[in-house]
């Protein structure tokens, strides 16, 4: 448990280093702000342990122990990700989601299931090649990891990326609500694996996966309901922001309580208040004013942004969490890395292609075919610190060579979406879709002169 003096000093260590890397990544490669502090946590993190090695680079223990200590997965889950998931729903109205509601829910539940039983069929099957002692269940469990997108490299990457609005849309739904899905898998395969349970009932699963995200919806409308009302009667533009605050880490701890999914009630919440206040300038109502309108959206992209570095930065770090890393040789990271890259690239796409299936309203457009969609929703499918955070939740649970397995096969997956497809979705798009493009370098935005939907 840390004091309030060590909470101040991994802080600031944290916070010093997402400026020092975010002014060289500035002045020098001018990566977007969240995929250059990845790259350049990496690079911190492999020259430290390369000159650890070579007793050349020394940090002080106490600063070491404090990190050791950290606990990622309370950082996300019970710490930033519910004001990270508001902030980026609060931009997006309902509405918006009306023309593709029956494909983001099928992606966010169908797909996610998919690509959790196939990644784990792929990974058992490859540790029965290189001889790893790995139980159909654990590589499931890895493929209920890898399965999400992850809803904050999402609307913070894919937004810079150009996209026509409706399929950034349509990434975005994803991202947001099948973290959930994704989550609920995971609890279970947990609970078995821990239970040693060769099977899992379908019935208790599909209970179990229902309730939990119509609960989290339940309480994420009562609670943004009853707050709003709070929010519309009020003059003051400062209790306006501190009830929004609320509202969040209300919905939040109920769900956290009555074990619902708390990160979909924080997405249900910031749609209803992006939806609410949009409806409040459209009636020109006497409460909504200009000011308080930018400063509502100032605030939470402040926010946004702080704990996205933050949370980013740790992203490109997290490889010093491996336990007693000679358990593994470099030939089996290679190997390890590079098999789950492919494997997550054919899992998501068959997620994908297997939501296409079920849907009623699939995009269609002279830019782009079905088969070019599965294909760019496929490259699009980037995962972050939601992965790491579930990955990180089992080393209790696993035992330490698995666990290090897990990690360098999720951190790869992680390490090549964030960058690798962050960088390279624009064009992927442009590609696929065969649009004209103009390219304004300086105002960093693509205008597309042939629509990828009509």
């Amino acid at each position: 448990m840390y004091n309030f003096d060590q909470l101040l000093i991994l802080f600031s260590v944290l916070l010093l280093l997402v400026v020092v890397f975010s002014f060289i990544n500035e002045k020098t490669i001018k990566l977007p702000y969240e995929i250059g502090l990845v790259v350049f946590g990496f690079i911190f993190v492999v020259i430290y342990i390369i000159g650890r090695n070579l007793n050349l680079v020394h940090l002080p223990m106490e600063f070491i122990n404090l990190y050791r200590e950290f606990d990622f997965t309370d950082f996300l889950f019970k710490g930033i990700l519910c004001f990270m998931l508001f902030s980026g729903a609060s931009r997006i109205e309902f509405g918006d989601f009306k023309a593709d509601k029956f494909l983001i829910g099928s992606m966010a539940v169908i797909g996610t299931v998919v690509s959790t039983v196939v990644y784990g069929l792929l990974f058992f099957g490859l540790g029965y090649l290189i001889h790893v002692n790995i139980s159909f269940l654990e590589a499931c469990l890895l493929g209920s990891i890898v399965a999400p997108t992850d809803p904050i490299s999402a609307m913070s990457i894919l937004a810079k990326a150009g996209l026509p609005k409706r399929i950034g849309l349509i990434i975005e739904g994803e991202a947001l609500f099948n973290d959930g899905v994704a989550v609920a898998i995971f609890a279970t395969l947990l609970t078995a694996l821990k239970l040693s349970a060769s099977s899992i009932s379908v019935i208790s699963f599909a209970w179990g996966l229902t309730t939990e995200i119509l609960g989290a919806v339940a309480v994420g409308f009562v609670v943004s309901f009853l707050l709003f009302e709070i929010f519309k009667r009020s003059n003051d533009n400062f209790i306006k922001i501190f009830t929004s605050l609320l509202t969040v880490m209300l919905a939040y701890l109920i769900c956290e309580y009555l074990v619902f999914s708390g990160p979909i009630a924080a997405v249900i919440c910031g749609l209803y208040y992006a939806t609410g206040i949009a409806g409040m300038k459209r009636k020109n109502h006497r409460c909504m004013s200009e000011e308080l309108h930018n400063l509502f959206y100032s605030f939470w992209s402040v926010v946004d942004n702080l704990l996205n570095g933050i949370l980013f930065l740790l992203v490109g770090v997290i490889l010093l969490n491996i336990k007693n890393i000679n358990t593994l040789s470099v030939e089996m990271i290679f190997v390890i890395a590079f098999g789950s890259i492919v494997f997550n690239t054919i899992a998501r796409f068959l997620g994908v292609y297997a939501s296409m299936i079920f849907n009623r309203n699939p995009p269609k457009g002279k830019g782009m075919r079905n088969s070019k969609f599965i294909t760019f929703m496929t490259w699009a499918g980037l995962k972050g610190g939601l992965c790491l955070a579930l990955i990180m939740g089992t080393s209790i649970s696993l035992a330490t060579p698995t666990y290090n397995l897990f990690l360098v096969a999720t951190y790869a997956i992680v390490l090549f979406t964030t960058v690798v497809q962050g960088l390279s979705v624009g064009k992927g798009y442009i590609f696929l879709s065969k649009n004209k493009v103009i390219l304004n370098q300086k105002k960093k935005n693509y205008k597309i002169a042939d629509k990828l939907i009509k």
